[in-house]
């Protein structure tokens, strides 16, 4: 008898479907773990297995001129614990208490905070950063329990304060943040190097584990062209003299003007490292040098810059005279003495002397606007200067072909107000007048030596030629014709043992287009006369006792230069002391 053939039903090719399905996902993620995403599971594997560090280079020391350290890194150890191994209470309590006790720590507050980091998820909890080096040494060897070191460095200058402003900060991953620390980052930082190792499961080396290293490679020592006993002298001058002042801040520079090297740049208020606190907002603002960053209206000590391009060109020569009615009119706009006083006849050495603004616009109109102009440009105004260190301005003046300019503004240059310079511009500039009419490129740096002891200097470096140097010449002796007005036995701006030239500056603080009552009172000097060593600038803000760039600034420049002068080994050229 014949059978029917058997057909599948649903109850049978249902669950058979469905099972093999599912056998195709399983084989389908199979081979996606196994084949496709095998690289980074076992990458996860090894990172579960390798622990890493970083090893910090040594960061270079940072020199003055004569090889005094001002900066240099000291080895420390950052602490932390290991908070798998603080899972057990007993094990907790005896490293808190080791820890606390080494550190200073309330071991109960540390205890909970290590606690709480492990149930945020954290494993290697940071107790504090550079721990004295021996005391990290003592806390290891003594076994305490989950305990972990890690080498870094401190910054640590041995002067204090001094050149602050101009050494900057380093932060905790030991990079630079200001200053030199900061512009010359890449050559003192060096190269990290980093360990790589086989670890437990509490993160500890495996004994015998597989190891492997990177050496750092050491990063380079900076040699300053600041010598540290002037910085210190301007600093502690400067100091003083906003005191006896009141002013708000001032400037104090010293320059070599034949090579454009900084022996000292003081200014305030300015980074002390005893009490600067990053958490401060108004603390970051002592970040930066105001000489490099901050811009100010020079008054009369442009007239040197004026005078220099007029007598450059041949419209006029020291002994050139003309008749000061104590005012002048340029497009409609009176423009008078900064004292108001009339002075008549005049020679253009008068006008320098007596700091006469009518002659520096009468100079500035002998020249024309566009050759004046030239001049700013070639002394270096409106430009960066190229110091070396960051956030620097490069100063601004109005040109003819901006919006709103007038021949007001032009003539108003010449005595140094509608244009804004830096007070290292400034300095650069007047160097440039007296050094023989060589713009030179002012820098801090006079080396870097590498961690075998081989120096590489940095050559001065001349940007171009301002002025002649008979031109130079002559602006000598007309600013020597300046200071020697000091009435005898008197050095209000003359230095007793040293020939010398300098011009003051007084002007009147510029707010919303117009000026109000405050102002900055300036002086700068050359010494010796006939082949200046030293070219100082000194910059009072807003000193509230009103005294003249003349009074206030004239006897810190003679005394200064006496002082520095003779510290240098300079012979006097004049004076009791004269050989």
């Amino acid at each position: 008898m014949p059978h029917e053939r058997g057909h599948g039903t649903r109850r049978v090719w249902v669950p058979a479907a469905f099972f093999g399905a599912f056998a195709l996902i399983i084989l389908g993620r199979l081979v996606q773990l196994q084949v496709v995403e095998h690289p980074k599971y076992a990458k996860a594997a090894e990172n579960e297995l390798v622990g890493s560090n970083t090893v910090y280079a040594p960061r270079g020391s940072i020199l003055d001129r004569n090889g005094d350290v001002l900066a240099l890194s000291v080895n420390t150890w950052d602490v932390y614990v290991n908070t798998n191994v603080w899972k057990d209470p007993a094990k907790a309590a005896a490293g808190a208490s080791a820890i606390g006790k080494a550190l200073g720590l309330d071991p109960a507050k540390l205890e909970k905070s290590v606690t709480d980091a492990a149930a945020g998820g954290t494993v290697d909890y940071l107790v504090q950063r550079d721990v004295d080096y021996d005391l990290g040494n003592q806390l290891v060897s003594s076994g305490v329990p989950g305990i972990i070191t890690q080498q870094d460095s401190q910054r640590v200058h041995p002067d204090g304060d001094v050149g602050s402003s101009i050494l900057g900060i380093t932060g905790t991953d030991n990079t630079g943040l200001a200053g030199i620390e900061d512009s010359y980052n890449e050559i003192l930082q060096g190269k990290a190097g980093k360990t790589i190792y086989e670890r437990d499961a509490t993160d500890q080396p495996i004994p015998y584990g597989e190891y492997n290293a990177v050496d750092p490679v050491a990063g380079e020592d900076v040699e300053l062209t600041i010598d540290r006993y002037i910085q210190k002298m301007a600093e502690d001058t400067l100091t003083k003299a906003v005191a006896q002042h009141q002013a708000k801040g001032g400037d104090i520079i010293v320059m070599d003007p034949q090579t454009g090297e900084i022996l000292a740049d003081a200014t305030m208020p300015g980074l002390e490292y005893s009490t600067l606190d990053l958490n401060d907002p108004a603390s970051l603002a002592l970040l930066r040098n105001r000489s490099v960053t901050d811009l100010y209206e020079p008054g009369s000590v442009m007239k040197i810059v004026t005078a220099s391009g007029a007598i450059n060109n041949g419209v006029v020569t020291p002994d050139t005279t003309y008749v000061d009615t104590g005012e002048v009119t340029v497009a409609g706009i009176t423009l008078k003495n900064w004292d108001d006083s009339v002075y008549g006849t005049q020679t253009m050495t008068g006008v320098l002397q007596n700091s006469i603004n009518t002659g520096a616009v009468f100079m500035e109109q002998r020249l024309g606007t566009a050759a004046f102009q030239h001049y700013l440009d070639a002394f270096g105004f409106g430009q960066l200067t190229g110091i070396g260190l960051n956030g620097e301005a490069p100063g601004i003046f109005r040109r003819p072909t901006d919006p709103g300019f007038s021949p007001v503004d032009v003539a108003t240059q010449a005595f140094g107000q509608s244009i804004s310079v830096t007070p290292v511009q400034m300095i650069t500039a007047v160097a440039a007048a007296i050094n023989g009419g060589k713009l030179m490129k002012p820098h801090l740096v006079k080396a870097t030596i590498s961690a075998d002891g081989v120096v590489h200097p940095v050559q001065p470096q001349v940007i171009r030629q301002a002025v002649t140097p008979q031109t130079s010449a002559t602006m000598r002796m007309m600013l020597n014709a300046v200071v020697e007005q000091d009435p005898p036995n008197e050095s209000l701006r003359n230095p007793t043992n040293y020939t010398a030239g300098g011009k003051s500056g007084t002007a009147n603080i510029p707010i919303y287009g117009t000026y109000n009552d405050t102002q900055i009172a300036s002086f700068i000097g050359f010494a010796p006369l006939n082949n200046p060593q030293i070219l100082i600038l000194i910059k009072l803000d807003d000193n509230l006792d009103l005294m003249t760039g003349t009074m206030a600034g004239g006897p810190i420049f003679s005394k200064m230069a006496d002082d520095i002068l003779a510290y240098m080994g300079v012979p006097p050229d004049k004076g009791p002391n004269k050989p």
